[in-house]
């Protein structure tokens, strides 16, 4: 069966203010010293500088190191261990990088692994792997003509042979999976270990609890040992925002209440859920937000303030993306209802407007103040969940009723503000003595493009011979019957605007032997084997054009046969490719490009796409301001930024030997003085 629909963004029939235009590009304030999360190259960059890390060895261990879980072994304790609140719907269990990083700062094992995974391929290494342990999520690194394994979770890892311990070959899964004493000799005696075999810290949980035994049987049980044959991470997400004429991000170093942070909830196909379960025994209570169990860290909250220009449309639109997860939402504006007959009623929608939530509406006559919030879907013991939590932006639709459709006058000093949560280890953080800081732009706007795997043919151009198969919440496209499956989507800026380059990507899966990934848990679940035995050999591939009729340029092919780079090949392997594809370079006038997903006999419940456009030029100047206390005293800094500047270097200079405690980073677009001042 073939479904053809040619899909500009739905909410173009409507006037749309959107992130284009006049504006500030993903504006970046970075320290000197201070690693810089905003993506993996310059995270993994500050961390080899931090350590002065120059061999392989060196550098794998600084970045196992420096995502040590226990804020006692390495400072700033970039992350920490707690469980059920990285999780988003409907994939699950983040794994996407960029989102652990700035959103997160914490999770388990699952998410640690492919985050250091992440970390070493983005640092030059040649492979890193993950593989699940059942019970545990492990991550490996290849480099000198081997893998080694190096566990930041559970702080540890483990050399073999005998000389000084820098210089002894760290051991890979494989090889303790057939030696587990290469941990069990580390042990003097049941809750002690040889201090000189092994490096601290070194799985100081497990020794202190005697169970360096179980940590071995989790390798030397190999039956129910997967390797990830593929990337296991995603590359869907960047930290990439617009900062629009009237528009303010602050970004807090704590939360602007503990009662504020992103609670996580779970769909079982029929209702929602809270996902974070209260554990006693390890002290952990929703009510008191993903906090560190071992020590003060935690979450910070942040808000985006938005006082756009408001048309004299009926309908109009207006795009609240967010580069980090959405926690709530709300709308103030005046309104102007003379008549019985006059209305205006707020929508909001996650999907690019392809369904709209009401938020709330207003029947005239009304005049004076009045406010919406999206709606709320779910209320629970710890928190809400509303029409926007968990997104990475949305949309606001505005519409007028009755005689107001042509009154200029009925929505007046419209104000947006989104609630977001962030990792404040990933801020700025000004500290006695001289502070250096750097201010950057971005040349090019990444707009990534909602698209629903349940839901394919409301986002797709065109569809030939898929099925969604899906129960309690999960699921995945498959094609039908031995047929090969298509399905196309065009790729386009919201306002038609030329293009520069797109991203295209998602996982695929062999679900022949009868595995799944679970949301869950982001270990496995079983499902019916697929395809039959008797099919046809599996294919999968992405490809390009500039027309819905071709013809179309691969980008990726599915590739089943591995290969094993250390001559060791593995029996259990999850063949689950985690596909990113960046193509730039787009000849000039391309305005919509069209991507092809083709599959026979492999599965995907994950599309991944975005649009690279120019940026254009920022019209109006912006204010940086730093906010801090000195000794409990408030102070700050700004620094005025003209709109042509797209890099500049400052200095904030405090008295040594002082009490600091970091609040804000703002970012304003204002017209403010033009020397930077502090206070």
């Amino acid at each position: 069966m073939i479904r053809l629909r040619i899909l500009s963004a739905a909410f173009l029939a409507f006037s749309l203010i959107s992130p284009s235009g006049a504006q500030v590009v993903s504006p970046v304030i970075s320290k000197a010293g201070q690693v810089d999360a905003t993506d993996l190259q310059s995270l993994v960059s500050g961390i080899y500088a931090q350590s002065r890390a120059r061999s392989p060895r060196e550098k794998a261990e600084a970045i196992w190191r420096f995502f040590l879980t226990d804020g006692r072994f390495v400072k700033p304790g970039f992350w920490y261990h707690i469980a059920g609140w990285a999780y988003e719907e409907p994939l699950g269990e983040v794994l996407d990088p960029v989102k652990l990083l700035n959103s997160y700062g914490f999770g388990l094992c699952y998410h640690i692994a492919p985050l250091l995974s992440a970390v070493w391929d983005a640092g030059g290494f040649e492979d890193a792997r993950v593989w699940f342990l059942t019970g545990h999520t492990v991550a490996e690194v290849y480099y000198d003509g081997a893998y080694h394994y190096f566990d930041s979770d559970m702080m540890g890892y483990d050399t073999l042979g005998a000389g000084p311990l820098k210089e002894r070959p760290v051991a890979s899964v494989h090889q303790i999976e057939l030696d587990g004493s290469i941990i069990l000799a580390k042990m003097a005696g049941p809750k002690t270990v040889d201090a000189t075999a092994v490096d601290n810290p070194w799985y100081p949980a497990d020794v202190r609890a005697g169970a360096i035994d179980g940590l071995a049987r989790l390798f030397t049980t190999t039956d129910d040992n997967w390797l990830f044959a593929f990337r296991r991470y995603p590359q869907g997400h960047s930290m990439g925002f617009v900062l629009r004429p009237g528009e303010k991000m602050t970004r807090y170093f704590h939360p602007e209440s503990r009662q504020l942070y992103y609670l996580p909830y779970k769909f079982g196909g029929s209702k929602w859920l809270e996902f974070p379960q209260e554990i006693a025994e390890y002290k952990i209570r929703t009510a008191e937000g993903p906090r560190s169990q071992k020590d003060d860290r935690g979450w910070a909250t942040g808000r985006i303030d938005y006082r756009p220009a408001v048309p004299n449309s009926q309908k109009f639109v207006i795009a609240m993306p967010c580069p980090y997860v959405v926690i709530d939402a709300q709308f103030s504006l005046t309104v102007n209802l003379p008549g019985a007959g006059d209305a205006l009623v707020v929508e909001t929608s996650v999907d690019g407007g392809r369904y709209w939530t009401l938020a709330g509406s207003l029947n005239g006559p009304f005049h004076g103040p009045w406010s919406a919030a999206p709606a709320v879907i779910e209320r629970s013991e710890g928190g809400r969940l509303t029409a926007v939590s968990g997104s990475y932006g949305y949309l606001v639709l505005l519409t007028k009723r009755g005689n107001a459709r042509r009154d200029a006058s009925a929505i007046r000093d419209l104000e947006l503000t989104t609630r977001f949560q962030l990792n404040p280890r990933t801020l700025p953080e000004l500290t006695p003595g001289h502070n250096e800081l750097e201010y950057r732009t971005a040349k090019d706007m990444r707009i990534e493009l909602p698209v629903g795997a349940d839901r394919l043919t409301l986002f797709a151009a065109k569809t030939v011979n898929f099925r969604y198969s899906g129960a309690k919440g999960q699921g995945f496209v498959i094609n039908e019957k031995s047929s090969p499956g298509e399905v196309v989507f065009a790729v386009a800026a919201e306002d038609g605007a030329d293009l520069t380059g797109f991203d295209a990507g998602g996982r695929f899966l062999d679900l022949s032997g009868g595995l799944a990934p679970d949301k869950l848990t982001a270990e496995v679940r079983r499902v019916e084997p697929w395809p039959a035995k008797s099919a046809p050999p599996q294919a999968a591939s992405i490809s390009w054009s500039t027309s819905l009729s071709g013809p179309y340029r691969p980008i990726w092919t599915y590739d089943p046969h591995l290969t094993w780079k250390d001559g060791q090949p593995i029996g259990h392997t999850l063949r689950w490719p985690e596909v990113d594809r960046h193509v730039r370079g787009l000849p000039a006038g391309t305005r919509r490009v069209f991507v092809r997903y083709r599959i026979q006999g492999i599965a995907i419940d994950d599309f991944r796409l975005a649009a690279i456009r120019p940026s254009g030029r920022a019209a109006t100047p912006i204010e940086i301001t730093h906010l801090w206390r000195d000794e409990g005293v408030e102070r700050s800094y700004i620094q005025h930024v003209e709109p042509s500047v797209t890099s500049l270097k400052y200095a904030i200079d405090l008295p040594a030997g002082r009490s600091v405690a970091n609040e804000a980073l703002i970012l304003e677009s204002a017209a403010v003085s033009r020397t930077g001042t502090s206070k």
